[in-house]
């Protein structure tokens, strides 16, 4: 493995559920939706190797959707209910909020089988997304007094002991590196989503809570050394922003003395809608979500290197990795991408890819 995770083909983890999945999920048979979601686990591998993927993983295909991992397996989740104006605002679809319990204690391993079908099917780095702990305890919160922060903050703060230990599970089983996404972040970091929030939440708070939980998950981690651990923003669509673009304080709170080795974030056409790359630090590898998972026609390679040169102009070739603008199977809102749009996305990610990397990658 690379000294600093540089594997410079990137993607988010999900993929779009085969027809067949999606029919054996429907129909609710055990056996049937176990044999389905291994067949298209086994083809999700072939097609991730074929198209050059730095590190692959299972698709996500046993989840029902990005959450399940941690409620299937931690007893206590309940349903949201009440105004959640932070998932609101960062698009999460209400069917996967839920409330997080007050001591969370899960009842065995979460990403197990998971990462275990990979890791013996294919001779390629493996990598899982895991839900972050500051996630799950706000997505069902309204957070709208002290009382409620300091209650998400006590269940944040089991919820980050429970995916520590199984991020060191995950390292110890070979895994080669595992990503805490959030896509809470977007809006309490960007002018136009505080200013939305701030009649219902105090954003510095939260945005705190936050940060604080994720980064508990991967502090003081007991693992191989060339280990790593990402923290991703993406899965909720459209970065809700304007011309004024992301708060400089706010980004300061999040960036500041990460753990994190990398951190992946869409990188849209409009440049007001983009992170600024100079904010994060060398050392930190970016991984720039500019092939958009949200429409199915293809971008050509000449617009993506447009929005690509600068950044590599200012930051090289080091830091930086090509991506998605998020998973594939992560917004319920939007039409379901066929499979072989899927593939045409990611081949973009590599073709482009191999413009600033050629046969190093």
């Amino acid at each position: 493995m690379a000294d600093d995770f540089r594997y410079h083909i990137d993607h988010h983890g999900s993929l779009v559920r085969p027809a067949g999945l999606r029919a054996a999920r429907a129909a609710g048979e055990p056996g049937a939706l176990a044999a389905a979601e291994a067949e298209a686990v086994q083809a999700s591998l072939h097609m991730q190797r074929r198209l050059g993927m730095s590190a692959v993983g299972d698709g996500q295909f046993r989840r029902e959707f990005f959450e399940s991992v941690v409620y299937d397996r931690v007893p206590g989740f309940g349903p949201a209910e009440g105004p959640q104006p932070l998932a609101d605002a960062a698009g999460i679809p209400p069917a996967r909020r839920r409330t997080a319990p007050a001591s969370p204690a899960a009842t065995g391993r979460l990403a197990e089988a998971e990462a275990a079908t990979p890791l013996a099917s294919i001779d390629r780095p493996v990598f899982v997304v895991l839900p972050s702990p500051g996630y799950l305890a706000a997505a069902g919160s309204a957070l709208a007094d002290p009382a409620a922060i300091d209650a998400a903050r006590a269940s944040a703060g089991a919820l980050a002991a429970i995916l520590r230990a199984e991020i060191q599970a995950l390292a110890g089983q070979g895994v080669a590196y595992v990503a805490l996404g959030n896509p809470l972040y977007p809006p309490l970091l960007t002018v136009a989503g505080r200013e939305r929030l701030a009649g219902d939440i105090d954003v510095d708070a939260v945005l705190q809570l936050l940060v604080e939980a994720d980064r508990s998950a991967v502090t003081a981690l007991e693992v191989p050394e060339d280990f790593r651990v990402g923290l991703d923003l993406t899965d909720s669509g459209t970065v809700p922003t304007t011309e004024r673009g992301y708060h400089p304080g706010a980004l300061d709170t999040l960036l500041d003395e990460t753990p994190f080795h990398r951190l992946c974030t869409d990188f849209p056409a409009d440049p007001a809608a983009r992170l600024p790359v100079e904010r994060i630090k060398p050392g930190v590898v970016l991984s720039l979500g500019v092939v958009d998972t949200s429409a199915a026609a293809p971008e050509t390679v000449e617009v993506l290197l447009d929005r690509l040169d600068p950044v590599f102009d200012q930051r090289g070739d080091v830091d930086v990795a090509i991506a998605t603008s998020s998973g594939f199977a992560a917004s319920a809102d939007r039409p379901l991408m066929r499979e072989d749009e899927q593939r045409a996305k990611l081949r973009l990610v590599e073709t482009a890819a191999r413009y600033y990397w050629g046969n190093e990658i």
